[in-house]
């Protein structure tokens, strides 16, 4: 046997051993790809339903809150009227002199019941929710070590055209996937959030 074909043959180990970690690498990757996606669709499950609550909140009291604890409590144990809106036209007298206004239009608005903010929010759906866990960012839900990492919430309000705007702005700063940085310059590689503290808007950074 050739010193050749004997150096052929010793580096079939080392090829193989190779090709392995090629390929455990990429299967790795591959498998790390899933888990970040599974565990954002959970982070934006959270933030969508933070996002309706403080919605509703801010019907009721003219404000968002920026206190976890209260809004847990406004969802479990608050209630919203329900109401209904009725539109009277009244048709102007012929001699009314602001007859070239139109007819006189009136809204009334009616409550017709109340219910219950989880009811009406988040339906049926969400009936045996654990809200305790809603402010702990998913993964860390059933860590016993990692119940303080929890959504960051930020409400306040900004004059806009002379205006006083509330805004809000719920951000995940835990998150899996380590691309996600807060400088990048593109907004939907940041961190996961809805909202902003400068624009008013309730619009998540993924959609």
């Amino acid at each position: 046997m050739t010193k050749t074909r004997i150096f052929s043959f010793s580096l079939i180990p080392l090829i193989i051993f190779l090709a392995y970690l090629l390929f455990d690498g990429i299967s790795s990757q591959i498998q790390l790809a899933k888990e970040i996606a599974a565990d954002e669709v959970k982070v934006k499950t959270k933030l969508m339903l933070i996002r309706d609550a403080e919605k509703a909140y801010l019907a009721k009291y003219d404000e968002y809150t920026n206190n976890m604890d209260t809004l847990i409590d406004f969802i479990k144990n608050d209630s919203i009227y329900i109401t209904e809106q009725r539109e009277i036209i009244t048709a102007r007298d012929f001699n009314d002199p602001r007859k070239y206004l139109g007819d006189s239009v009136r809204i009334e608005i009616d409550t017709i019941g109340i219910e219950a903010v989880v009811q009406n929010v988040f339906g049926p759906k969400y009936a045996n929710y654990n809200w305790d866990k809603l402010p702990i960012i998913p993964r860390f839900e059933n860590d016993p070590a990692g119940q303080d990492k929890v959504f960051e919430i930020f409400s306040s309000q900004i004059e806009k055209s002379g205006v006083m705007i509330d805004v809000i702005e719920v951000v995940d700063k835990y998150p899996l996937d380590i691309t996600r940085k807060e400088d990048s310059e593109i907004p939907k590689r940041r961190f996961l959030r809805f909202g902003s503290r400068t624009e008013v808007t309730t619009s998540g950074n993924w959609e």
